[in-house]
């Protein structure tokens, strides 16, 4: 349990960068914690919030697309709040082979660092959680702390041991707290081979009836 006057000031909402979400279950070798109850998380950690999802980009393949999709309308079901990268993507390329790629990470996090000023600028929240890279929630903070000393920050870690400081409240749930919160229920959507590139559904959701 969170124990902190945060979550006493009214209302919070968490802001999930979806790329980074994806980065987790990748480094922990589970397909499924790609399928995770946004909410269930932070009810894990004694708050009752809002929430707003950060899309990450579609995959270029049918069958991607479809998972991306039907983890969305599962949220949409569930009252996350879904919003697109801005962009699409970021076009990188190589200086020694030529090879190019679409790296989605930073324009997620900017548009994840948008959305947070930009609600708090329509007073849609009193406090504010924020899963992302550390970089994220610190340069957050500062904006924060000068245009809307009102509001308030925090950042939500499922890592265990050493922690990056961070001026704020920290939100640290444990694997166990994570992996409690997968989404298993039938009629999610179509069944897709579990890999993580693209996202896809986990093999043991059934298809819908």
């Amino acid at each position: 349990m969170l124990k902190f006057p945060l979550h006493q000031r009214g209302r919070t909402r968490f802001y999930w960068d979806g790329p980074s979400l994806q980065a987790y279950a990748e480094a922990m070798g589970d397909p499924s914690l790609l399928w995770l109850d946004l909410p269930a998380l932070a009810r894990a950690g004694g708050l009752e919030a809002d929430h707003v999802w950060i899309a990450p980009t579609p995959p270029p393949d049918r069958s991607g697309r479809a998972a991306v999709g039907a983890y969305a309308k599962v949220l949409g079901a569930l009252g996350v709040d879904r919003r697109a990268a801005a962009g699409g993507g970021v076009e990188r390329e190589c200086l020694r082979c030529g090879h190019g790629w679409r790296e989605a990470r930073t324009v997620s996090e900017l548009t994840l660092a948008l959305a947070v000023l930009g609600d708090a600028m329509a007073d849609a929240y009193d406090a504010a959680f924020v899963f992302a890279p550390a970089h994220v929630p610190c340069a957050i903070n500062g904006l924060l702390a000068r245009q809307f000393p009102d509001k308030r920050l925090g950042r939500v870690t499922f890592a265990s041991g050493r922690r990056q400081r961070f001026e704020g409240p920290v939100l640290a749930l444990s694997p166990a707290q994570v992996a409690a919160a997968r989404l298993s229920p039938p009629g999610v959507g179509q069944r897709l081979r579990p890999q993580f590139d693209p996202i896809v559904q986990p093999a043991t959701v059934e298809a819908s009836p």
